[in-house]
Formats: C-alpha cells, structure tokens, sequence
C-alpha cells in the first residue's frame, strides 16, 4: 500500500508493513524502504504517519511560515514577528513575511493581513517599515499638531499659528493650540 513499506524480506501479513513517519509520504506501492518515503516540503506539514500522498501535506495558514522540510506538526510553523504578517498559506521561510507599512504597526506575532497592521494615531507617525510597537509611533513636538491617522512623516505636524502655541508632545487638533495671553509674545509656535 502506498505510504508504507516492509524491509523484511518475506513478510506474510499486511501489519508488517510500517507507515511513512508523520512528516513524510510515499506513492510508491511495494515499497521496501524507508528512503521511498519523501519529506513534505517546506511551508508545508503532516501530522499523521502513513500518508500516501504529496497532497496529505498541509500548508503553514497564513501569518505562520516552516522553512525546514519534514515537518510533522502544525506548531513547527512559525508565526511571523511582530510588525510583519503573511496573507498566504504555505510561506516556507520568514522573508515571505511583509513589514507593515509606514504610519502602521502590529504588536503581536502570527499576523496574517495587512489589515491587521494598525494606523498611528493623529498627532504621531511613524516613517519606517515594520514597526512593532504602539510607542514607534513618535508624537508630533510640542507647537505641533497632526490630524492625520496613520501618518508616515513627522512633515505631517503642523506648526500652531502664530499668536498661539501647544506646550505638550503629540496634539492631534488646531484646536489644541492656545492662544498666548495678552502682553506675552509667542514665536515659533511655542509659548515665550
């Protein structure tokens, strides 16, 4: 039977014949040998011995990859790091994983969508590929705001207007600029 072989010489009965490991599979029928017995690829697994079948093999879901062949068990595959995630099953190696784009992060590993990558909030960006954590998203300097969400570039902070300014990190409206009391001089955005 395909997906088994018997070394023994003379064997009379069919429990002789010893099931491919989990991992592996054979079409071949009559096998004598273990070495018939093929690894499923990488990206791929098999949790069951016996199989008689490259399609018995079943692909790493999305947001997990295997770069070794032979595996035998879907927690061989890997999820992706933090700041990546894979929308394709059966990814054989961690460069198939994409990095969230500018302006967006994902905290956790084994992300499977690009969609899972969420936007920096207003009045922060982030201008890199990849990010991992919520605090890469740098706030906009004081005498700055921003109300763009998943903003890329720290272009995207906006001076306050002249006559008022911002005294905090990360502002995320105009309306949070505040006007300078009177007799007192504001420049560059910032309260003097």
């Amino acid at each position: 039977v395909a997906g088994t072989y018997v070394e023994d010489a003379g064997s009379s009965h069919g429990s002789h014949c010893t099931g491919c490991a989990a991992g592996k599979y054979s079409t071949v029928v009559g096998s004598a040998s273990e070495t018939n017995c093929t690894e499923c690829m990488a990206g791929k697994y098999i949790d069951v011995a016996g199989s008689n079948s490259s399609v018995d093999c079943i692909d790493c879901v999305s947001g997990r990859y295997v770069e070794t062949t032979g595996s035998d068990d879907a927690a061989d595959c890997i999820g992706c790091a933090a700041g990546t995630y894979v929308d394709t099953p059966g990814s054989n190696q961690a460069l198939d994983c994409i990095e969230c784009v500018a302006g967006k992060y994902v905290e956790v590993t084994g992300s499977d969508d690009a969609s899972d990558c969420i936007e920096c909030v207003a009045g922060t960006y982030v201008e890199s590929l990849g990010s991992f954590l919520e605090s890469n998203c740098t706030e906009c300097a004081a005498g700055k705001y921003s109300t763009t969400v998943g903003s890329t570039l720290e272009a995207d902070c906006i001076d306050c207007v002249a006559g008022k300014y911002v005294d905090v990190d990360g502002s995320n409206s105009s309306t949070d600029c505040i006007e300078c009391i009177a007799g007192a001089s504001c420049r560059a955005s910032r309260r003097r």
